[in-house]
C-alpha cells in the first residue's frame, strides 16, 4: 500500500513537472508570439488606414494636377532659378509702356543672401499724409518737396513680414537689389509702381521717391525712383523639410 502511494505521488510529480515544463518551454512562448503577432497586426492595420487616407488625399490632389501645374509655372516665373534680368527688363518696359511712362534708369546691385529682415513691407507712419500730385499748371519746387517729404514719411515705417517659410534659407534664396527710375505724369508713375507690384516677376518695393522734372518739362511730370528686391530660388539646393 505504501509503495502504491509512493508510485502515485511520483507519477503525479512527474506529470506536474511535464505540464510545468510544457507550459514554460512550449505554451508560454507561443502565447507571447501570438500576442506580438497581434500587436504587429494592429500596427499594420493602423498604418494601412493612414496610407489609405494619404492615397485618397493624393487622388484628390491629382484631380487638380493641371491647376497645380499652372500655379507652379506662375511661381517659377515670379521667382525663377536664375536672375533672368533681360526678361525682367522686358517686363518693366512693357509695364512702363502701358503706364505711359519712360524708364530713364535701371541699376542692378550685387545679389544678397536671403535674410528675413530683407522681406519687408512699407507701413504708413502714424499721422503721415498720403502723397498727392500738386495742383496747378506748373508744379513749383515747394509743393514737390512737400510731396517728397510725405512719400518718405509714408515709407518710413518698415516692418518684417510674418510667417516666412522656413524652407527658404540663405543657401537657396537670393535677393537682388534694384533701382528703377521712371519719368512721366505723377499718376502714371504711380500706375507704373502698381504694375510692378502686380507683375509676373515678384518684386518687393522698399521705397519710392519723386521729384519734379527740370523747368520746361510738361506740367505735372515727375521722376520717380523705386528701390526694390527681385528674388531667385535655387531649386538645386536642398532645403530643410517643412515641420
Amino acid at each position: 500500500m505504501d509503495k502504491n502511494r509512493l508510485w502515485v505521488i511520483g507519477i503525479l510529480l512527474v506529470i506536474g513537472a511535464v505540464v510545468g515544463l510544457g507550459w514554460l518551454l512550449g505554451i508560454s512562448p507561443k502565447l507571447s508570439e501570438v500576442r506580438l503577432a497581434q500587436a504587429d497586426r494592429d500596427t499594420t492595420l493602423a498604418q494601412n488606414s493612414a496610407y489609405e487616407l494619404q492615397v485618397i488625399a493624393l487622388k484628390k490632389q491629382f484631380e487638380k494636377i493641371d491647376e497645380l501645374t499652372d500655379e507652379l509655372a506662375a511661381i517659377q516665373l515670379a521667382v525663377p532659378s536664375s536672375g533672368e534680368i533681360p526678361a525682367l527688363i522686358d517686363e518693366l518696359n512693357s509695364i512702363a509702356a502701358s503706364s505711359q511712362v519712360v524708364i530713364t534708369g535701371f541699376t542692378q546691385n550685387d545679389a544678397q543672401a536671403y535674410d528675413p529682415a530683407l522681406l519687408v513691407v512699407t507701413a504708413p507712419a502714424a499721422g503721415a499724409p498720403t502723397p498727392a500730385p500738386t495742383s496747378g499748371a506748373t508744379p513749383s519746387p515747394a509743393p514737390s518737396n512737400a510731396a517728397n517729404a510725405a512719400t518718405e514719411a509714408a515709407t518710413a515705417g518698415v516692418v518684417p513680414v510674418a510667417g516666412a517659410d522656413p524652407r527658404l534659407t540663405s543657401a537657396n534664396f537670393i535677393a537682388i537689389p534694384l533701382s528703377i527710375t521712371a519719368t512721366g505724369p505723377y499718376d502714371r508713375v504711380l500706375d507704373f509702381v502698381s504694375g510692378i507690384q502686380h507683375g509676373r516677376r515678384l518684386l518687393l518695393i522698399n521705397a519710392l521717391s519723386t521729384v519734379s522734372t527740370a523747368d520746361g518739362a510738361a506740367a505735372g511730370t515727375v521722376t520717380g525712383t523705386i528701390t526694390a528686391f527681385a528674388y531667385v530660388l535655387d531649386s538645386n539646393t536642398a532645403a530643410p523639410p517643412l515641420q
